[in-house]
């Protein structure tokens, strides 16, 4: 008996490639499963919905994934095509695809090519999105009606105790006016815009006094659920200390992703402002030589002192057609996690790593000494920046090491930001800045100007306050311990205490930013 043949034949040899449909959740990457987490990591081609966060897709995916937008005449050929060619494709889309009317027909037709390999890893739903983020308890009895295209008669409603409506602005009217027919106009909905970002508001509206014509998309939430008294109790997501602060952050050498995501954490949004530049040395003969040392096996260690060390030996090795297998043999010592980090993404282990404090000084005094008996060489190699290290190189020369520093890169100030975040600085319009070195507070007065009276200060240790108070500024805040996670966790304490003070006075909860501005006085003709 012959086997049954699929009614549609395949347009392609099967192959080791595959297809992989990715959920995540409306308003945040970070609302990826597992799953999809996974399959990102080993994507060849990632296709994201117009407008998502490229950067932040790039940050989860290898470094040779190609990363592309969808909505093109030719997406499901490309799919077809580069599972073909034995790629792992990852279609990446901000929901859910069996729940959200709009995800597109990419998947059933993908799904319908007979031979290929596909899979399908949920998303959070924006109907439990909406619901958690605004703190609602559903009912047993639970619905959803999706009205973003069009808006069906009452009806067609759902009848369940709790509904989620999902729309956009331009159509809200009319969803209040057939919602009206059921519910009442004083019937009440609780009002959402901006789910899942910083920027969500909701208020509980009755259907009469619904006015987001100007949104984009937005729900509407039904049942006993949105009672204030119940919300407040479960306000978890619009009741962060720092929801919806615009932080500006000015960084210097160190990488500051773990301090951006701590700050994220608490609700705040936070820009980053580069206050320093690197730049290769003035002279490459020190470092041709380093390197050149490197790969004839004269130096015994080899100690990283930040990221950019890391970075630019890398460089130099790959002008030579090198990777960092060239380093074998070679034991590493590196400071600071952002370059231990480094030396993970070349497939590096640091041999040492100091474990009391994060400084090239406490590395001296926990790095091995030398023994000629043992050691076959007594060299250390210290690729570091334009500047001294000297607690280090005095802390080794002690320990008997024979030590050779090169300047693998320079710190320059950097260029002005553009003038309409210079503009936001001067005038107020940040609700805090964080400052994490002196040096970055006398780059960004430097290149920036001070920040406004309103904005609240924010200084990782006591030196760094020291720096603020020296230019002039009030300092607000200063962390507990030099750790950005102690940094975001006082500055959030900061706005607890600010609102807990302004309910006691009786006041409204503001930011920083939303505080009343004197107008400005028209000028006098003299003539007059």
């Amino acid at each position: 008996m012959e086997p049954t043949s699929p009614a549609t034949p395949p347009e392609f040899e099967p192959s080791g490639g595959s297809v992989t449909f990715v959920g995540s959740g409306p308003g945040d990457l970070g609302l990826l499963t597992l799953s999809g987490s996974r399959a990102m990591r080993f994507a060849d081609l990632i296709i994201v919905d117009p407008g998502a966060d490229v950067e932040q897709v790039r940050a989860l995916a290898p470094a040779h994934a190609e990363i592309k937008p969808s909505g093109s005449d030719d997406e499901v050929a490309d799919i077809l095509g580069a599972v073909a060619r034995g790629r792992k494709v990852v279609r990446l889309h901000a929901g859910d695809y069996f729940t959200d009317a709009d995800a597109g027909g990419v998947l059933p037709e993908v799904l319908a090519a007979a031979g290929i390999r596909a899979n399908v890893v949920p998303g959070v739903t924006r109907w439990s999105a909406a619901l958690s983020f605004g703190g609602v308890t559903a009912t047993a009895a639970f619905a959803a009606l999706d009205a973003t295209r069009e808006v069906p008669g009452i009806d067609a409603w759902p009848s369940a105790e709790t509904l989620v409506v999902r729309t956009r602005g331009a159509l809200s009217h009319e969803v209040a006016t057939q919602a009206a027919l059921r519910y009442g106009l004083t019937g009440t909905c609780l009002s959402m815009v901006g789910v899942g970002t910083t920027a969500q508001v909701s208020e509980v509206v009755s259907w009469a006094d619904v006015d987001v014509a100007d949104a984009g998309e937005c729900y509407f939430i039904v049942g006993p659920g949105i009672e204030d008294s119940r919300r407040q109790r479960l306000a978890w997501f619009e009741g962060k200390p720092l929801f919806d602060w615009r932080i500006i952050a000015p960084r210097t050498k160190d990488d500051l992703g773990p301090l951006v995501e701590d700050l994220s954490h608490y609700g705040a949004t936070t820009e980053l402002v580069a206050t320093m530049s690197i730049e290769p040395p003035r002279t490459e003969q020190a470092m041709e030589k380093a390197v050149r040392g490197l790969v004839d096996g004269r130096y015994l260690w080899v100690v990283f002192t930040s990221p950019h060390a890391v970075t630019a030996i890398a460089d130099r090795l790959a002008e030579y057609g090198l990777d960092s297998r060239a380093l074998s043999g070679i034991s590493l010592a590196a400071v600071g996690r952002g370059t231990v980090e480094a030396l993970a993404r070349l497939g590096l282990v640091a041999d040492l790593t100091p474990v009391v404090e994060n400084t090239t000084g406490a590395l001296a005094t926990e790095f091995p000494a030398y023994d000629n008996l043992i050691d076959p060489l007594d060299r250390v190699l210290v690729p570091s920046a334009d500047v001294a290290v000297e607690p280090l190189l005095v802390g080794l020369g002690r320990l008997g090491w024979d030590v050779e520093e090169v300047t693998a890169y320079r710190t320059v100030r950097a260029a002005p930001p553009p003038p309409e975040v210079r503009d936001d600085i001067k005038t107020g319009m940040y609700d805090a800045v964080v400052f994490t070195s002196a040096t970055a507070v006398r780059n960004m007065i430097g290149i920036a100007g001070k920040p406004h009276a309103a904005t609240v200060v924010a200084a990782i240790g006591p030196a760094t306050a020291a720096a603020c108070e020296m230019h002039g500024l009030r300092v607000d805040v200063v962390a507990d311990a030099p750790t950005f996670e102690s940094l975001a966790e006082s500055l959030a304490r900061f706005a607890d205490r600010r609102r807990a003070d302004q309910v006691a006075a009786g006041l409204p909860v503001t930011k920083p930013s939303q505080r009343k501005r004197r107008k400005r006085r028209k000028p006098v003709d003299p003539s007059v």
